[in-house]
C-alpha cells in the first residue's frame, strides 16, 4: 500500500470509527468483561476477486492495538465462497467493536474489484475498463483502488489532474462564441499547456470539429457502437478515443469490438452489488 492511499484510508478509518462510536459499545460492556477474549474469522460467502483485506490490521491497530491480526488471502486474488479471509484474535469488546467497520471496507472494495473484474474479461483485451468521478464523497481513493486491484485503470483523481471539456462547458461558452467546441481547446490550452486535454463529444460532427484542434483524447458520449466504429476509422493515431453512456455487461463487447481504446464506466463505483461475507467469533 503507498504512504497517499493509507494517509487516505486511514482518515476514512478514522471517521467510521468516530461515526460508529467505537468506544461506547454498550451492548459488547454489557455482555461481557475486559479481559475475556476470542477469535474472530472473516469469511467469505460468494466467490470474489479480493480488496481491501490490507485495510483490516490499519482498522484493528485503531480500535485496540492488542488485537491480533493475520490474514490468509492474498490482495487481488480469486476467492472462494467458505475460504478464510483473515483471523483477528483480542479483547471481545474490541472484536465486537471493529466488526461493522472491517466488513464494510473490506466488501466494498471486494464487490468494485469483482465487478470492475467482470467488465474486464468481458472484453477480453480489447480496450481498457476505466472508472469516472462518480464515487462515494470521502472514498475516492478507496474506490480507485478497488478498480485497480479489479484489473480497470482510473480516469482523472479530480479535477486538477486534466482538463476534461463536458457537455456543460460547451453549453456556456455556446452563449458566448458560435464554435465552442474550437474556443474551450484554445481556451484550455492556453490555460494550461502541460496538462493533457480531453473533450467531451456526442456526434461525428463534433468529433470531426475536436480533431482539428488535436487534443490528447475525446470522450464519445452516449454514441452507438456504429458511430464509435465510424470515429475510431475517422481518429488519427496519437489521440485516445474513450467511450461512455449506457454501458453495461450486456452490451460492453458490442462497443469494446469498435477499436475504441477505453470504455468509462460509472456503475463500477455508484451501482454495485456487495459481495456477501461474515465476521464470525
Amino acid at each position: 500500500m503507498d504512504a497517499k492511499l493509507q494517509q487516505e484510508i486511514t482518515r476514512n478509518i478514522e471517521l467510521a470509527l468516530l461515526e460508529d462510536q467505537v468506544d461506547n459499545d454498550i451492548t459488547s460492556h454489557a455482555c461481557f468483561a475486559p479481559s475475556c477474549t476470542g477469535i474472530a474469522k472473516l469469511i467469505l460467502k460468494e466467490d470474489a476477486i479480493i480488496a481491501g483485506l490490507i485495510f483490516l490490521p490499519l482498522i484493528c491497530e485503531a480500535v485496540d492495538p492488542k488485537v491480533e491480526v493475520k490474514l490468509h488471502k492474498e490482495e487481488g486474488k480469486i476467492g472462494n465462497k467458505g475460504d478464510l479471509l483473515a483471523t483477528a484474535k483480542g479483547p471481545v469488546r474490541s472484536l465486537l467493536a471493529l466488526e461493522r467497520t472491517a466488513i464494510n471496507f473490506i466488501q466494498h472494495a471486494t464487490s468494485i474489484a469483482t465487478q470492475t473484474s467482470r467488465y474486464v474479461q468481458e472484453v477480453k483485451g480489447k480496450c481498457d475498463i476505466l472508472d469516472t468521478r462518480k464515487t462515494l464523497p470521502g472514498h475516492r481513493f478507496l474506490q480507485k483502488y478497488a478498480v485497480r486491484i479489479g484489473g480497470g485503470k482510473n480516469h482523472r483523481l479530480h479535477l486538477g489532474d486534466q482538463i476534461l471539456i463536458k457537455d456543460n462547458h460547451l453549453s456556456q461558452l455556446g452563449n458566448e462564441t458560435a464554435y465552442p467546441i474550437k474556443e474551450s481547446l484554445h481556451r484550455a490550452r492556453a490555460h494550461a499547456p502541460n496538462k493533457k486535454i480531453q473533450i467531451e463529444v456526442d456526434s461525428l460532427s463534433g468529433l470531426k470539429c475536436a480533431l482539428e484542434f488535436k487534443p490528447d483524447a475525446i470522450l464519445l458520449d452516449n454514441m452507438s457502437p456504429e458511430e464509435i466504429k465510424q470515429a475510431v476509422e475517422l481518429c488519427p493515431e496519437g489521440i485516445y478515443l474513450e467511450a461512455s453512456g449506457g454501458i453495461n455487461l450486456t452490451t460492453i463487447r458490442s462497443y469494446a469490438e469498435t477499436g475504441i481504446h477505453g470504455i468509462s464506466i460509472g456503475r463500477l463505483t455508484h451501482s454495485i452489488d456487495a459481495i456477501d461475507m461474515s465476521f464470525k467469533i
